[in-house]
């Protein structure tokens, strides 16, 4: 029996063995397109609480005599302005904050846009290997979005035409990278393009003056021996 089946679990083996890239990077496209769902909803809910709460009518000032004096009770005992503030919904004032705080569990911090390689990426906070996997992540110990020195972004050179970092190399001086922060928007304007050993880490340092970014990943795609690295200055911030 066993033997008439060993063919058969061979065959069976290797049809897994064959798909398993083509489903394995499916599954990180999808994780990656939630990723973006989940930040695109989030900042759509977080704006809507910011209007709520600019345009909610303040409360008019409290008289002195109702610091001072307690309030009229109803005929069961209960003060009437407890009783009606009760009745009232409840309002939290950090709904924002709060959703911020969820969206910070998912560790998205921004999402990557390059119009000319079509490229549309959230920017998971910890270059680790496991956050590599599936986008583009922040290189902890570099710099923030829009500040003095250097923001670091490391990202796979997947063989999929245009996933991840695949076009990377495509970026010439005065094309436009783009990340949105949620409330901030950077443009920065990409100065040169190198090809680093694996330990020039001095790529990875800002000059102490200016707001700089810079998007790393492997070279070349297949065996790769060094790093492109792609250096942009900040050009606009909205």
């Amino acid at each position: 029996m066993i033997k008439k089946m060993l063919p058969t679990l061979c065959i069976c083996l290797g049809i897994i063995v064959f798909l398993y890239p083509t489903v394995s990077d499916r599954y990180e496209t999808y994780r990656q397109q939630q990723l973006l769902k989940q930040w695109t909803e989030t900042m759509k809910q977080i704006d809507q609480a910011d209007d709520m709460a600019s345009t909610k009518p303040m409360a008019a000032p409290v008289p002195i005599s109702a610091v001072i004096a307690p309030a009229p009770a109803t005929t069961d005992g209960t003060p009437a302005d407890e009783t009606e503030a009760s009745r009232q919904p409840q309002s939290s004032e950090n709904e924002p904050e709060a959703l911020q705080d969820a969206l910070l569990k998912e560790q998205v911090e921004g999402i990557l846009i390059i119009d000319k390689i079509d490229l549309k990426l959230p920017i998971i906070t910890d270059a680790t290997p496991g956050h590599l996997k599936l986008s583009a992540a922040s290189i902890a110990g570099t710099g923030k979005a829009g500040a003095v020195g250097n923001y670091a972004i490391a990202g796979h050179r997947n063989l999929t035409y245009g996933k991840n970092f695949n076009r990377l190399d495509e970026l010439d001086k005065g094309d436009v990278i783009e990340v949105d922060t949620g409330k901030q928007k950077y443009r920065y304007q990409v100065q040169e393009k190198l090809y680093v050993l694996p330990e020039d880490v001095w790529v990875l340092k800002g000059n102490g003056k200016d707001k700089e970014i810079s998007l790393l990943t492997c070279h070349p795609m297949e065996n790769p021996t060094h790093r492109l690295v792609v250096k942009g200055t900040l050009i606009e911030k909205q």
